[in-house]
């Protein structure tokens, strides 16, 4: 095996960005810190929605203006986000922007969950309100869907996509256990129109037998499904590899499904 050096010394500069305060400065005096030079910025309400670089005119913010932002176009060698992007109220604009971020030829790689995240929970909850209430409320921020992220990639302008998928099982002993590990990952419900309040005592009784019922495992554990889109945009470079010409391949695929 090659004898490679440690990552953290082939990175000359950290701009780690959250919203949160709290959660950027959390690890601050863990020993990596001093291997790594790093900047810490806590994003604005524009910037965090996609709006940091520039404004809709085209002109460079003020914040940028002062050299008070560390977001400026074409700049950075790699951008990465993981399991925020879900989010955010404009994906759209956000992946627009990390890619005038982006210098030529350069990736981002992001995860974040979708499609049918929780979807046990979603329905059992569902099915419980409306016994027990006669309506639904909604409690799970709308998720893109994996056949979305691609053409979201594509919108936004990067090139060279990929986009994977992987589904994560995690076993809780009931439903109450699950919600309090949901509310402790800050993945409670923020949805400006659900019903103000605790979820009804009944409501969640009805919902912990429905959940056991359509979905329980057989040795009394339920199961929680955490959907992660993975994928990966390079900003276009005049260098990039460009597809061959349509009709230009010397290979027949069904010839080469033959053989196996």
């Amino acid at each position: 095996m090659p004898n490679t050096p440690p990552i953290s010394t082939r990175i000359e500069h950290l701009v780690a960005a959250e919203s949160s305060a709290g959660l950027l400065y959390r690890d601050v005096e863990l020993p990596f810190n001093q291997e790594l030079q790093i900047t810490r910025h806590v994003m604005s309400f524009t910037e965090e929605e996609g709006n940091g670089a520039s404004s809709t005119s085209g002109v460079e913010s003020p914040a940028i203006e002062a050299g008070l932002s560390p977001f400026v176009p074409e700049s950075y060698d790699l951008i990465l986000s993981s399991l925020s992007l879900h989010w955010s109220n404009d994906l759209p604009g956000v992946l627009t922007q990390i890619n005038r971020l982006l210098k030529p030829d350069s990736p981002f790689l992001g995860a974040m969950l979708g499609g049918d995240t929780l979807y046990e929970l979603r329905t059992s909850l569902q099915l419980a309100e409306q016994e027990r209430r006669g309506g639904l409320s909604p409690h799970v921020s709308p998720l893109a869907d994996v056949r979305d992220v691609g053409g979201l990639l594509q919108r936004a302008g990067f090139s060279m996509l990929t986009v994977d998928v992987d589904d994560i099982i995690v076993d809780y002993p009931d439903t109450f256990a699950l919600m309090a590990d949901l509310q402790a990952m800050g993945e409670s419900s923020a949805i400006l129109g659900r019903e103000m309040g605790a979820i009804g005592r009944d409501v969640l009784m009805a919902n912990e037998a429905i959940y056991r019922e359509l979905h329980g495992n057989d040795d009394g554990t339920i199961p929680a499904t955490f959907r992660t889109i993975y994928m990966i945009g390079w900003h276009p470079a005049t260098k990039e590899p460009q597809p061959l010409a349509r009709g230009s391949g010397q290979i027949n695929l069904k010839d080469v499904l033959e053989q196996k």
